[in-house]
């Protein structure tokens, strides 16, 4: 398995606290059969420092003189949160795109969904970058509402859920919206999301069986092998088309805007 999304480089925003701890959850991945693992340290949130990618590539390569022992492969990336720069800073290099390819994770804040998204992920396909959003599944809009995620796909937006989103674990609204947006083809990658070797574990196995009691073991496996090895290697990743929502917005096919700031489902 590879997971794309994890905080596990040590003392640079709110994941590993320290080197022994991303040491234990790099050993905590390799048991659980995770192969690769991007170190996507946030951006842009208004708490972490934002490293500079050349920061980043050092604190890979020296993390992973520290794990060499588990066998886990570590590769640089960033978890952006959502800006108007957002297309400017990318176009600088100003952000690390996932092991320096064209995929990009993109944050939203938790209650919301940002008026002019849908623009500001423009300027980034315009540019060659393919943005990934990260846990919707955990935002209340979404929750409210999981179609909404739809416009977003259909603009080229890929969609990652949290494994333990799928598991659970983080609470019966964050696992009903995933579930929903697994049974309608709108999750194109699982990852960890680690932060800690407790409380939020580098795991993926747990999220992948889950899911597969929703869509079945080839789509689920898709989820944290195939799909995630195209990110890394920089291949484009061919989801497969929404099933349509049981809800009149999907019926008559309104405008995006409509679908996110009108009624239903």
């Amino acid at each position: 398995m590879i997971d794309i999304h994890s905080h596990i480089l040590p003392e640079i925003d709110d994941g590993a606290r320290s080197l022994e701890e991303a040491v234990e959850m790099a050993e905590i991945a390799a048991a659980d059969g995770i192969k690769q693992m991007v170190c996507t340290p946030h951006m842009f949130n208004g708490i972490s420092n934002n490293p500079e990618p050349a920061e980043i590539l050092d604190r890979v390569a020296a993390f992973q003189e520290k794990i060499a022992h588990t066998g886990l492969i570590v590769l640089p990336g960033n978890e952006v949160h959502i800006t108007h720069e957002l297309a400017d800073q990318a176009r600088a290099n100003r952000v690390t795109k996932l092991n320096n390819k064209n995929y990009m994770l993109v944050e939203f804040p938790s209650m919301t969904i940002p008026v002019g998204a849908d623009e500001l992920f423009e300027g980034l396909t315009s540019n060659g970058v393919r943005p990934i959003l990260v846990h919707p599944e955990r935002n209340h809009r979404f929750q409210a509402r999981p179609s909404l995620v739809t416009g977003f796909i259909e603009m080229g937006v890929y969609i990652q859920v949290t494994a333990m989103s799928v598991t659970g674990e983080f609470g019966p609204a964050a696992k009903s919206c995933a579930d929903a947006l697994l049974r309608h083809n709108c999750v194109h990658f699982l990852a960890s999301d680690a932060h800690r070797s407790e409380r939020r574990p580098p795991i993926l196995s747990k999220g992948r069986t889950a899911a597969a009691e929703v869509i079945g073991e080839d789509k689920a496996a898709r989820l944290v092998v195939n799909n995630p090895l195209a990110v890394v290697t920089g291949e484009l990743v061919e989801p497969e088309p929404v099933i349509p929502w049981d809800s009149p917005e999907q019926k008559t096919r309104p405008s995006f805007f409509g679908r996110l700031f009108g009624s239903g489902h």
